[in-house]
């Protein structure tokens, strides 16, 4: 049990303090005994408060590390259309035909723009960093540890190769995907 004063002099005890509040404690006593101006005390208080925010960034590791850009499916009017071009303009191939009747384009030997007929084209649907050892499941638990909602799609049909596909939404409610890295659609 940890006892300080309060304000007005009084004795308030406190079950199962941590240490940084005692400090927070400790400074706010010298602030009110004069030993500390309120600049002082302010930029004391961000310090630590920052001090310990930046321990708990640490202590806690990255759901995963992305590795390489490995996508981005543009909402289009008409897959066709839309690879023609890309072929035309930029050079790009197929690379796959996803039964859901997108296609895939190489841009070199990672990495591919997905063209899909998904509603509101003109738009990017989503965009997918790569990573090693994908595990969706295990990538799902990781994040929900982050604070963040995970789906796993199992759709068949929703891919050539690379198995149950991963998404979540970032704070400005961009569509992410995580792949294996290397993976080609």
């Amino acid at each position: 049990m940890s006892n300080s004063k309060n304000s007005r002099g009084e004795n308030q005890h406190y079950e199962g303090r941590d240490a940084q509040h005692e400090h927070f404690d400790a400074l706010l006593n010298q602030y009110e005994s004069k030993h500390l101006s309120r600049r002082q005390l302010l930029s004391a208080l961000v310090a630590s408060a920052a001090g310990g925010l930046m321990a708990h960034a640490e202590a806690q590791a990255p759901a995963a590390i992305g590795r390489s850009m490995n996508h981005v499916s543009l909402s289009v009017s008409d897959v066709k259309r839309s690879a023609d071009f890309y072929s035309r303009v930029l050079g790009m191939e197929i690379v796959s035909r996803p039964a859901n009747g997108g296609l895939n384009l190489g841009l070199g030997s990672e990495s591919f723009l997905g063209l899909y007929e998904l509603g509101d084209p003109g738009r990017m649907h989503h965009l997918c960093i790569g990573v090693d050892n994908y595990n969706p499941d295990r990538l799902a638990e990781r994040l929900s540890d982050h604070g963040i909602y995970a789906s796993v799609n199992r759709d068949l049909t929703n891919r050539t190769s690379g198995g149950d596909q991963l998404y979540f939404t970032d704070p400005d409610d961009i569509l992410v995907q995580l792949a294996q890295h290397g993976y080609l659609g």
